[in-house]
C-alpha cells in the first residue's frame, strides 16, 4: 500500500511540475535534440492520437500501440473490423456463436475493452452476454475506415470505464477530395455483398455518404468429432446493413464543424446446439455533432455531442439511448511540454420489457488531464489523471504514468503503468427475471485494478520492424455470475484476476514486391473465485497465438496469404458432457486474399477463408463431443470494385 501511495503522489507531482515547466539550460538542450527529431517528416500513419489523446509520433508514445491502415484493409480484403482485429498481436476475437450473434474482442486477455469511433464512445452500458460491452458487428463498414488504432493495457486514466484491457479507436476517412467506389461480391453459403460510397469536396464543404449490405443464407461448419462438413440444421441466415452520412464545414483556416449519422441493422438467426435457432434483430441510430479548432498553430481542441440508440430484439425487446458530451483542449506550455485537459458527461437510459422493472438509467461525469513532458534529451514522461463520478459506481480517481526513451527516429523503449476501473453494467445491476434463472445485484462495486507494460520497438535498415513487449495486470472485485442454493444466478464481486503475457511481432520487406509478417502472443489469465482454490488458469481460451503472412504486390496484382494458429487449449476435461474444454489443443487456419487491377478504375478480387477446412472453435465450449460454437468451414467470396 505504501508503494502504491508513493506512486500516486509521484504522478500527481509530475502533473503539477510538467504543467508549469519553464525554460532552463537543460530544457533548451533537450529542445535542440528532441524537437528536430519530431519534425513533420514522419508519415501520417506514424502518428497516433488514442494513447495520449493528442497527435503524437508513435516513437514518442510510451504505450503498446498497433495500427491498421486503409491500405492493409484493402490488400487483405477484410470483411469487417472483427476480421481486421484478428491480425493485431494481443487481440483475440470471440465469435461465440454463429449466424446473427455478437462478436467481441479481448485485449491482453481482457474482454473489458473500450471501443471508440472517431474518439466517440460506443460501448453499451446495458452490457452484452460477457464482460464485454460492445458488439463489433455494429461498427462502420471497413471501406469507410482510414485507420484503426489499438492501445493495449493503457486507457483507464484517460478514458474511464471499459478501458481495462485497452482502447480501440476506429478513425474514418477524411473528406479532402472527390472520389467514389461501388462493389459487388458473391460467395459460398449464399453470401452476397454490395457497397457504395461517394465523397464530395467543394470549397470548404465536404460530404460523404455510404451504404453497404452483407447477407449470408446459411452457416456451414466442419464437425470436430465426425470430420463431416455440415450445414447448420435449422435457420442460420443473417444480414448486416450499414448507412453513413458525414458533412464537414470549414469555418476558418483553424476551425470546422462536422455532423454525422450512422445506421446499422444486424438481423437473422443465431443457432445454438442447446436452444436451437433464435431470431435476433439489432438496430443502431447514432448521430453526432463536433466543433474542432486549433490554437497556436498546433494545439487542437474540440467540443462534441452525440446520441447513440440501440434497439435489440432477442427473446424480448431491449433498448438503450445514450446522450454524451465531451470537450478537450491541448495546451503547449513550453517547447518541451504539452497538457491535454477535458471533461465529459454521459447518460444512458435502458429498458427491457422482460428483464427490468421499468426503465433504468445511469450517468457519469468526468474530468481528465494528461501531461506530456520532454524532461531531458530523448526522454519524455506522460502523466495522466481522471476523476469519474458514476451514478451507481460512485466516485473514482485513476492515474497513469508512462516513461519513453527515444533512441532515434525509428526506435524507442517505454514503460507504463495505469489504474483502471469498470462500472457494473445495467444488466449486472438490475436484471430481474428469476423465471430465466438470473437476477441482478444493485449493490455491486466497480471492478478495479491496474496494468503494467514494458516494451521496445525498432526499425532495422529501413526494412524490418521489430516490436516486443511484456504486460501484466491485476483486477479486484471482478464481477462473476454465480448460482445460489435455489439455482438462481446472481452477479457478485468475488473474483480476482491476474493476467500476464508476452508479444513479439516482426514485419520485413524482402524487396519491392514481397513482404513478410510474423507475430507470437502469449497470454495467461488466472482467476481467484474465492472458493479456496486460489488462482486457477482460465481455460476458455488458448494461451498461445501465432500469425504469419506473405504478401506479393505489383502494379496489377496483390496477394496476401495469412496463416493463423493457436495452441495450449485445455483438453483434459473433454468428454461427452458440456464442459469448458477443447477437443483439440491446437488449430491452424489459412486465408488467401487476392486482387487484380484490370484497368485504372476496375479491380477484381477474391478471398478464401479456412482453406484447409479445419474444424475448430475460438472458445472452449463442447457438447456431446462437438464444439458448441464451431467456426465456419471453408468458404470463398469473389467480387469486383469500380472506383471513380
Amino acid at each position: 500500500m505504501k508503494k502504491k501511495s508513493f506512486l500516486r503522489n509521484a504522478i500527481l507531482l509530475s502533473l503539477l511540475v510538467g504543467a508549469t515547466t519553464v525554460y532552463s539550460p537543460v530544457v533548451m538542450a533537450a529542445e535542440d535534440v528532441a524537437v528536430s527529431g519530431d519534425s513533420m517528416e514522419f508519415a501520417m500513419e506514424e502518428y497516433v492520437v488514442t494513447a495520449s489523446r493528442t497527435q503524437t509520433a508513435k516513437v514518442n508514445t510510451p504505450a503498446n500501440v498497433s495500427t491498421i491502415d486503409a491500405a492493409k484493409i484493402e490488400s487483405r480484403r477484410y470483411q469487417d473490423v472483427a476480421e481486421a482485429l484478428k491480425d493485431v498481436p494481443g487481440a483475440t476475437i470471440i465469435d461465440s456463436g454463429t449466424g446473427a450473434y455478437e462478436k467481441t474482442v479481448m485485449l491482453n486477455g481482457d474482454e473489458r475493452v473500450l471501443v471508440l469511433v472517431d474518439g466517440r464512445r460506443v460501448n453499451l452500458d446495458m452490457g452484452t452476454m460477457t464482460r464485454a460491452s460492445f458488439d463489433l458487428n455494429q461498427l462502420p463498414d471497413v471501406s469507410q475506415i482510414e485507420r484503426i488504432e489499438v492501445v493495449k493495457g493503457h486507457g483507464g486514466a484517460l478514458y474511464g470505464s471499459d478501458a481495462v484491457g485497452g482502447v480501440i479507436n476506429i478513425i474514418t476517412k477524411k473528406m479532402d477530395h472527390n472520389y467514389g467506389k461501388v462493389s459487388m461480391a458473391f460467395g459460398s453459403n449464399q453470401a452476397r455483398e454490395g457497397k457504395a460510397m461517394y465523397t464530395i469536396k467543394e470549397g470548404k464543404t465536404g460530404i460523404s455518404v455510404n451504404a453497404s449490405k452483407y447477407k449470408q443464407g446459411y452457416y456451414k461448419y466442419k464437425d470436430v468429432s465426425t470430420k463431416a462438413t455440415n450445414r447448420w440444421p435449422g435457420e442460420s441466415d443473417f444480414t448486416n446493413e450499414k448507412v453513413g452520412l458525414k458533412i464537414n464545414q470549414e469555418l476558418t483556416e483553424s476551425s470546422a464543424i462536422e455532423v454525422g449519422y450512422n445506421f446499422s441493422k444486424f438481423d437473422g438467426h443465431s443457432p445454438n446446439f442447446i436452444y436451437g435457432s433464435s431470431p435476433i434483430d439489432k438496430k443502431t441510430n447514432n448521430i453526432y455533432a463536433k466543433y474542432d479548432w486549433t490554437i497556436n498553430d498546433n494545439d487542437q481542441g474540440f467540443l462534441s455531442i452525440y446520441r447513440n440508440e440501440l434497439k435489440y430484439e432477442f427473446k424480448g425487446n431491449m433498448e438503450e439511448r445514450d446522450l454524451g458530451f465531451e470537450a478537450q483542449q491541448a495546451i503547449t506550455t513550453s517547447d518541451t511540454n504539452k497538457v491535454v485537459i477535458g471533461a465529459s458527461y454521459r447518460k444512458a437510459d435502458v429498458s427491457n420489457e422482460k428483464t427490468y422493472e421499468g426503465e433504468k438509467n445511469i450517468n457519469n461525469k468526468a474530468v481528465f488531464v494528461n501531461d506530456i513532458w520532454d524532461f531531458a534529451p530523448t526522454w519524455s514522461l506522460n502523466a495522466g489523471a481522471r476523476y469519474d463520478n458514476h451514478s451507481t459506481a460512485g466516485s473514482k480517481t485513476t492515474l497513469s504514468a508512462g516513461l519513453n526513451k527515444k533512441f532515434d527516429d525509428n526506435s524507442h523503449a517505454y514503460i507504463n503503468w495505469g489504474e483502471v476501473f469498470k462500472a457494473p453494467t445495467v444488466d449486472d445491476l438490475y436484471y430481474n427475471q428469476p423465471s430465466f434463472g438470473m437476477q441482478g445485484n444493485p449493490d455491486l462495486k466497480p471492478e478495479k485494478g491496474d496494468t503494467f507494460t514494458i516494451g521496445y520497438s525498432t526499425k532495422i535498415k529501413d526494412k524490418t520492424d521489430v516490436n516486443v513487449s511484456y504486460f501484466q495486470s491485476r483486477l479486484e472485485d471482478a464481477i462473476h455470475w454465480r448460482s445460489d442454493a435455489y439455482g438462481i444466478w446472481h452477479p457478485q464481486n468475488v473474483d480476482k484476476q491476474k493476467k500476464n503475457g508476452f508479444e513479439l511481432s516482426v514485419n520485413h520487406e524482402l524487396n519491392d514486391n514481397w513482404d513478410l509478417t510474423a507475430s507470437y502472443t502469449y497470454v495467461r489469465v488466472r482467476d481467484d473465485n474465492n472458493d479456496g482454490l486460489g488462482y486457477v488458469r482460465d481455460i476458455n481460451y488458448m494461451p498461445n497465438t501465432y500469425r504469419f503472412g506473405v504478401r506479393y504486390h505489383d502494379e496489377k496484382w496483390n496477394a496476401d496469404l495469412t496463416v493463423r494458429a493457436a495452441n495450449g487449449g485445455d483438453t483434459h476435461r473433454f468428454n461427452s458432457s458440456y464442459y469448458n474444454a477443447y477437443v483439440d489443443n491446437c488449430f491452424v487456419t489459412i486465408d488467401l486474399a487476392t486482387s487484380y487491377k484490370a484497368t485504372k478504375d476496375w479491380t477484381i478480387f477474391a478471398k478464401g477463408y479456412n482453406l484447409t477446412n479445419k474444424a475448430y472453435a475460438e472458445s472452449a465450449n463442447v457438447l456431446g463431443g462437438s464444439y458448441l460454437y464451431p467456426a465456419q468451414s471453408r468458404r470463398f467470396i469473389v467480387g469486383a470494385e469500380y472506383s471513380f
